[in-house]
């Protein structure tokens, strides 16, 4: 999946209050050309729990995504064990189910996201982007061929050599049909999935970029002013800590530090929502006009991780080693993301939108950029969150101080 892709991350995975009543079942019928094939070769899937089945068949609870007119994606508890030849097994997890321009289901293997399978065109497919509902029917299935190397399958089928054999190795490898409902809905109102998030943050103005791919890191203008110290607060969006808090939540690391528990409209017990990271460096330019903030440009980094841990629904997602850039309409956080204890990702978690921050002001040669709201970037519903909220979405917000020498 590339937030990597996964993330969590990525997410990798983050999940609003509406994702808590989702409910429904993907079912994977493994029973086309390129199955029996595999089949053939030694090859069979069984479910994880709490997924079901049997020989051929694989029934995926659906645990919430996002119902969109552009974009749909589900994601799965439990998974499917694929048993190799010789005894050995892999394990396929994460399983998540996208639907939009490049249309296929992921999975993570071994650590690694993948590309599972592929989704062809055709199929009776009804999304209600209002009501948060999927109905899909009879979706063709295409193994990848990075799946194909997980699985050790060699380039060209088992079956023979040649293009025969290559046509059972590629060809449709089973179908899928899915129902769900609960899910975020992306079609309300303007605003209306904002609202019940961060009462403690101002709302974004809309989306922002969507991140390059690969993620530049923020060149050092010649003659910018070195930052001799800076600060950090993050408040997360109150209702994901919420979600993390009925199961293991929250926990700092690396010099992180968390702000005491506090009660909260809306919250039946104190809780901790923001986040300070320990400074590692940074620049500052003043631009064309120095008298005037809105040109400046800024990159500040910082040490330290924030950990956020639901085992009981398969979210293990630390935030690392965040990077504030300040570059007017193209700010935004970037961190390190890693799931399940694996290596970090830099991701573009949050845009940052200045014109919507609580405060913006400049005092000799400190500034200070108060409560500014993150949103969810475009073109990320395979990142971190994997579309567990819509672009556009606040997802908490930043306060930061900085001081040049």
């Amino acid at each position: 999946m590339g937030f990597a892709t996964a993330a969590v991350i990525a997410a990798v995975a983050a999940f609003p209050a509406a994702a808590l009543a989702a409910s429904g079942t993907t079912t994977l019928a493994l029973n086309g050309p390129a199955a029996k094939s595999l089949r053939q070769s030694g090859v069979h899937f069984i479910p994880l729990k709490p997924a079901k089945g049997g020989k051929g068949r694989i029934e995926l609870p659906v645990r919430g995504g996002l119902a969109g007119a552009s974009t749909t994606v589900l994601a799965h508890s439990g998974g499917i064990s694929a048993k190799l030849p010789g005894g050995k097994s892999l394990h396929l997890t994460k399983l998540r189910l996208l639907l939009g321009k490049r249309s296929r289901v992921t999975a993570s293997a071994a650590g690694e996201s993948i590309d599972l399978f592929r989704i062809a065109r055709g199929g009776k497919r009804n999304v209600d982007p209002v009501a948060g509902s999927v109905e899909l029917r009879g979706l063709r299935l295409k193994l990848t061929r990075e799946a194909a190397r997980a699985l050790a399958v060699p380039e060209r089928g088992r079956k023979g050599a040649g293009e025969d054999g290559d046509r059972q190795l590629t060809g449709i490898f089973g179908t899928l049909s899915s129902h769900a409902a609960g899910l975020t809905a992306s079609g309300g109102a303007p605003g209306q999935e904002m609202a019940e998030g961060s009462t403690g943050c101002p709302s974004p103005s809309g989306a922002g970029l969507a991140p390059e791919d690969p993620l530049p890191v923020a060149a050092w203008p010649a003659g910018a002013a070195d930052i001799a110290s800076a600060t950090i607060d993050w408040h997360v969006r109150e209702s994901f800590i919420r979600y993390i808090a009925t199961g293991e939540g929250t926990s700092v690391s690396g010099g992180a530090t968390a702000d005491p528990p506090v009660l909260l409209d809306g919250a039946s017990t104190p809780l901790t929502y923001d986040f300070h990271f320990p400074f590692a460096g940074g620049w500052h330019d003043s631009g064309a006009n120095p008298a005037d903030p809105a040109d400046d440009t800024a990159a500040i980094y910082y040490g330290g991780s924030v950990r956020f841990l639901y085992s009981g629904h398969e979210i293990d997602l630390a935030v690392s080693a965040p990077e504030i850039e300040i570059a007017g309409g193209a700010s935004r956080a970037i961190f390190a993301v890693a799931e399940d204890g694996g290596a970090g990702t830099r991701q573009v978690l949050v845009n940052l939108d200045l014109g919507r921050a609580a405060a913006v002001a400049v005092n000799g040669n400190t500034h200070v950029y108060e409560r500014v709201p993150g949103a969810i970037p475009s073109g990320t519903a395979t990142s971190v969150f994997a579309g567990f909220y819509a672009p556009g979405t606040e997802f908490g917000c930043f306060t930061v101080r900085y001081t040049t020498g």
